[in-house]
């Protein structure tokens, strides 16, 4: 069916007077629109109508004529004249609106032109546009719907996107929905596709250039798909959805009251049986004739673990449960993948984190068993030396077990520098700080530590004395019984145990009375004794020795001897020595010497003791 313009325009061609007007007609009607031909078709029946009025002018000339030439009136002429000018004037005016159609159609024409060039450029632009413009994608419920990429009015892309989800959210999510109240409202500038009266999105001309389609095709294409979405929305959290996922949550909380319920009987009856001794099979557990356990702590144990199992399948249950109780309505549905991934993404991670580390755990493995062996033939070296299969000179057999400690830490330390950039989590800076942390409490902390752990290296390989040896440390004075890196301890005549700090033995001094016997002689043990000079040298020499030679710990190879160690004003000072090595026992040999000697001295009749004068002067006539 043809429009009103269309008809008058068919009428106009119908009206034409030569065919080549109508042919010219008809080609400018292919070549141009439909305004434009509208204009065409006016400026023809124009043309027309001031060719009829030219040829009425030659003949109403010709009857004017004649009709003066007949008649010869005057008025007549007159009258003649009257008309020719009327239409003179029509004529003048026709021209007028042939000129001022001229003009439209031509500007109908150039704005009609430019109108198509500038969509051609605008969509050339646009499509250049497309490719670095992603566009602000319209997500609800996880899925992508459409893209907007235009400004409209005051609202950019992200502004119309907002609001148009949040328009289909609240309409889908309503309890009760009627999608046949969608459709499309045509204005000016806009397709509006509305719901009922709300305005769900608007369509511009530019919407349309940037999808490549007309501002209709693409608000109906869009009313589809939010029309899909808004369904779908309302199938999820409409009355019918609501009602059945109550009816699902529900069964599921019965459901979990009945398994809490056959949970508690079973266990119940699993207490039944622990406290009836598992009908009476219960023993005590015993390790080598040692009773590590009685019945009543294996009944408190097996109680312990029957709650444990208990509470084990409450949480199971519950973590099995509540994730799909939650899952049964949408709004909840969030918190079922919480709640799983409370548990689950620990345990990935643990296994992506072993999965990636694996690599640097083989390399671990393989250096420390590398390490383990080497540490074991340095064992097997110093057990050899230790117990004299093995000699090397200058190198004594009690320097081999603390040398192989000394070796040990060094190599157990280059390990660990070499393991300390495969270990997890070494290049954090929690990590870096806790080390530096230690490192400093250690440094700060230890240096008495460090000081007494270098002393006892130096002692070990200075060799003042060994385990066993009767040794004089400054005042201290007993037998070895232990040295270490740090401290060495002393066991007195009186049975006390003394600890030495390593540190203090190097600034003090020394003496190993044992390390005269492992020379051969012995250690010389002495005794002084004071005679005046009445009493003859020879007697108390033969007495001193006599009583030397009494002494059962005192060697008779090589034979005691007396020294005369002093001339003092009233007597002579005597010294016995004598070779004993019986060292791990002074004390006794002393006791035992001093014994005897006066004895030696009792049975001559020798007083031991010496004389003193004093002399006295009168002072004022008195003595």
């Amino acid at each position: 069916m043809l429009s009103p313009a269309r008809d008058g325009y068919a009428t106009v061609l119908e009206l034409l007077g030569s065919a080549d007007r109508r042919e010219r007609a008809g080609i400018f009607s292919h070549n141009q629109s439909v305004a434009s031909q509208i204009f065409f078709a006016y400026y023809l029946l124009i043309s027309e109508i001031i060719a009829i009025f030219a040829s009425m002018k030659r003949w109403g000339v010709m009857i004017l004529v004649m009709w003066w030439a007949l008649i010869g009136s005057a008025q007549q002429v007159d009258s003649v004249r009257q008309r020719m000018d009327s239409l003179q004037y029509a004529l003048q005016e026709m021209k007028m609106k042939e000129l001022l159609l001229r003009n439209a159609l031509d500007e109908s024409g150039r704005g009609a032109r430019e109108d198509s060039l500038r969509k051609v450029e605008q969509k050339h632009r646009i499509d250049s546009l497309r490719q670095i413009t992603p566009g602000v994608p319209l997500v609800i419920e996880e899925d992508t719907l459409l893209y907007i990429y235009a400004s409209l009015g005051g609202d950019d892309p992200a502004h119309r996107v907002e609001a148009v989800a949040r328009k289909v959210t609240q309409i889908g999510k309503s309890l009760k929905l009627t999608t046949d109240s969608m459709h499309i409202f045509e204005s000016e500038y806009t397709a509006d596709v509305m719901c009922g009266e709300i305005v769900l999105i608007r369509v511009s001309d530019l919407d349309g250039l940037w999808n490549g389609m007309s501002r209709r095709e693409l608000a109906e294409q869009q009313m589809r798909i939010l029309s899909v979405e808004i369904e779908k929305l309302h199938a999820d959290y409409g009355l019918e959805a609501k009602l059945t996922g109550l009816g699902w949550a529900v069964f599921l909380i019965v459901v979990q009251v009945l398994l809490f319920l056959l949970t508690a009987r079973f266990i119940r009856y699993l207490r039944k049986l622990v406290l009836e001794g598992v009908n009476g099979r219960l023993k005590p557990l015993v390790v080598k004739g040692y009773e590590l356990m009685n019945v009543y702590q294996e009944e408190h144990i097996l109680l312990l673990l029957t709650r444990i199992l208990q509470i084990f399948l409450v949480v199971v249950q519950l973590f099995i449960s509540l994730p799909l109780l939650f899952s049964i309505f949408p709004e909840t549905e969030k918190f079922t993948w919480n709640m799983i991934n409370y548990v689950w993404s620990p345990l990935r991670d643990m296994v992506v984190s072993i999965v990636r580390y694996f690599p640097n755990l083989v390399k671990i493995v393989v250096i420390i068993y590398v390490v383990r062996w080497v540490l074991r033939g340095f064992r097997h070296l110093s057990d050899e030396i230790s117990v004299g299969h093995l000699k090397i000179d200058s190198f004594y057999q009690d320097w081999a077990a603390p040398t192989y400690h000394i070796i040990r830490i060094f190599i157990i330390a280059f390990t660990l520098v070499v393991l300390w950039p495969l270990l997890p989590g070494s290049d954090s800076v929690v990590f870096k700080g806790v080390s530096i942390f230690v490192a400093a409490l250690f440094s700060l902390g230890s240096t008495t530590t460090i000081g007494n752990l270098i002393s006892g290296i130096i002692i070990t390989y200075m060799r003042p004395f060994l385990v066993g040896d009767y040794v004089r440390i400054g005042e201290q004075e007993g037998e070895v019984i232990e040295k270490n890196a740090f401290i060495t301890r002393l066991k007195d005549i009186k049975g006390n145990v003394v600890t030495v700090p390593n540190n203090s033995i190097l600034s003090m001094q020394t003496v190993n009375y044992t390390a005269a016997v492992r020379d051969g002689k012995g250690s010389v043990v002495h005794s002084v004794f004071t005679f005046t000079y009445h009493v003859p040298r020879e007697t108390v020499e033969a007495y001193l020795l006599e009583g030397a030679a009494r002494t059962e710990t005192i060697e008779k190879d090589p034979k005691p001897f007396v020294l005369y160690t002093a001339l003092e004003d009233f007597y002579t000072r005597y010294e016995i020595n004598g070779y004993t090595k019986a060292t791990d026992r002074l004390f006794a040999v002393y006791s035992e010497l001093h014994k005897n000697i006066i004895d030696v001295f009792h049975e001559h009749d020798l007083d031991p003791t010496s004389s003193h004068f004093i002399k006295m002067q009168e002072v004022g006539g008195e003595k």
